[in-house]
């Protein structure tokens, strides 16, 4: 215990105490006031009205009964020390820590950091007050999945325009994403100039980053990269040396290690690790050249050389062997949901028996689920005129991007069907492509849904930007629309509140700066008009974007204001 605690001497035993953030959330605040009476009374005046064969007892129990009740002293919210830069007021604060919104909460900021919460008459003397009038403030949204590279629907493929309308895009994509209060973002296969792209923003989300992702010498990524040597694309490739995976010519096996993996990825800054257990079940042609997947052997070596680390491990997985495969070697998150159930029809309404038995098994386990219904609803949006139709893609993207979006894009629809039409009839289905791709979004979101009931740990991720077909993927907006489909599959406004919130922070390790308002915290937070632990519509009725004690009023971030 800290040797600067404060401490309670009686007779042999000396006490230290200090109120830890775990202490306060489970007992509450004490506030004080001069109808507490002086523990020193209280507590004797209990010993002597106790029974002689009590007396004994109550005296062992005085240095406990002592200690809890100095600890939870400490939980009083500390006025800040000196006057605040900013302090809002009036507003009701939701945190997903607490077990309901404080009414009349104020809240100090001093540089980029929260340096108190309260409730009651707010310190004086703050460089600038915010009143919030009643409206709701809650912490900064963390997107855990996004991928900055790709601008949602673009490829060369499909525009001569396509310079000019990535980099329209790209300088927009930091300011879409704070618009749609995400201010922290975490890149799960990151790239270095992307990255810097979007660092060089003067106004952006908090990235965070897993560096690249963690592939095999031989493994499905390894087999798109054409003529790219895998070491040239991914120098922290992983060797499976659990069986004879072949090293790449001139390729030291030393070096790809799962030491030399996560180290890699530590030396870029990142600080999880991404691996992928990818059946290539999409592959385009009838069947994919050879690749192998990796072993539970190598997976485990992998899981336990980043947790030595401190470092989180992510599995891309979207089959049951990939979720088994999961359970089976202690990752901390899986990427994607169980979408895909081979063998069964692309509408088949449920999963046969034993997929669904692998995901009850996942529901019930301490993993971590992403689901990401945004990725497949991406393919979806090739055949859903509302996706375009949406109002709010004004704020995401720039003009001349829609414009680009509702004409040369839609050429991809006829590019998808002749590639993959035949993979949707594998197993007999009739029915025309689109009523097949709602079934199967439809499918995943009840598996979902079931999941969440029955107790899955849930992160929030949109896989933004999708690299594959469709045009889903806008950045923030993407956010939104998986809020609302969360809402859809049954999950409640709390379980949503705290994957946006809490559980990314938690499963990514980022919980002791980021995830909750609490004093010490980094001063990441949202200031919206309605109650979003009643509906979830609330997300979007942001007035102000705070980030790192910086505020920002909401519309100056639209794209139509850029």
């Amino acid at each position: 215990m800290n040797s600067s605690a404060p401490s309670v001497s009686m007779g042999s035993f000396r006490l230290q105490y200090a109120a830890t953030p775990r202490l306060c959330r489970k007992f509450g605040p004490v506030r004080r006031n001069a109808a507490h009476q002086p523990f020193s009374q209280a507590t004797f005046q209990l010993a002597s009205r106790a029974k002689p064969d009590a007396i004994t007892m109550t005296r062992k129990l005085l240095p406990l009964l002592l200690f809890l009740i100095l600890a939870l002293q400490g939980c009083v919210s500390p006025r800040p020390s000196h006057p605040a830069d900013i302090l809002i007021t009036n507003a009701v604060l939701i945190s997903p820590e607490r077990e309901k919104p404080l009414q009349g909460a104020w809240l100090a900021i001093n540089g980029d950091r929260i340096v108190a919460v309260g409730d009651g008459a707010p310190p004086a003397g703050a460089s600038e007050i915010i009143d919030a009038q009643g409206k709701y403030l809650i912490p900064g949204l963390i997107d855990s999945h996004v991928h900055l590279y790709h601008a949602t629907g673009l490829k060369r493929r499909y525009t001569d325009d396509f310079d000019r309308l990535y980099a329209a895009y790209m300088a927009q994509q930091p300011r879409s994403f704070l618009y749609y209060g995400f201010t922290s973002i975490i890149e799960l296969n990151s790239d270095e100039e992307a990255n810097a792209r979007f660092l060089s923003s003067p106004q952006r989300p908090r990235l965070f980053h897993c560096g690249q992702g963690v592939i095999l010498s031989d493994g499905f990524m390894a087999m798109e990269l054409g003529a790219t040597s895998v070491g040239e694309a991914y120098p922290g490739y992983l060797i499976d040396t659990y069986r004879d995976a072949p090293a790449p010519p001139g390729a030291d096996p030393a070096a790809h290690t799962p030491e030399a993996a996560v180290r890699h990825i530590k030396d870029s800054g990142g600080r999880c690790v991404k691996a992928y257990y990818e059946e290539a079940l999409w592959w385009p042609g009838d069947e994919p050249p050879a690749f192998s997947l990796p072993t539970p052997e190598i997976m485990r070596d992998l899981v336990g050389e980043a947790h030595h680390q401190d470092m989180p491990v992510i599995l891309h997985a979207t089959t049951p062997a990939g979720h088994e495969f999961a359970l089976a070697t202690g990752v901390d998150i899986l990427a994607h949901g169980m979408w895909e159930w081979p063998g069964q029809a692309f509408d088949a309404p449920e999963p046969q028996e034993t997929y669904a038995d692998i995901a009850s098994r996942i529901a019930a386990s301490e993993t971590w689920l992403q689901p990401t219904f945004a990725s497949i609803r991406n393919t979806a949006s090739l055949f859903n005129e509302a996706v375009l139709a949406d109002p709010r893609w004004v704020n995401a993207v720039p003009s001349s991007y829609m414009d680009y979006l509702k004409g040369d894009a839609q050429k991809q629809r006829d590019m998808f069907l002749a590639v993959f039409e035949h993979k949707l009839r594998e197993n007999g289905e009739t029915a025309p492509v689109p009523a097949l791709q709602r079934a199967f979004n439809l499918r995943y979101q009840r598996l979902i849904g079931k999941m969440a009931e029955n107790g899955a740990n849930l992160t929030f991720g949109t896989d933004t930007a999708v690299g594959a077909f469709g045009w889903a993927s806008p950045p923030g907006l993407a956010g939104l629309w998986e809020i609302g489909i969360w809402d859809a599959a049954g999950i409640d406004p709390e379980t949503i509140f705290k994957a946006l919130t809490i559980n990314n922070a938690s499963a990514f390790g980022l919980s002791d700066d980021l995830g909750t308002l609490e004093a010490a915290k980094l001063a990441d937070l949202l200031l919206l008009r309605e109650n979003p632990l009643e509906d979830v519509s609330a997300y979007d009725t942001i007035e102000l974007v705070i980030t790192g004690g910086s505020v920002i009023d909401r519309q100056s971030l639209s794209a139509a204001q850029n």
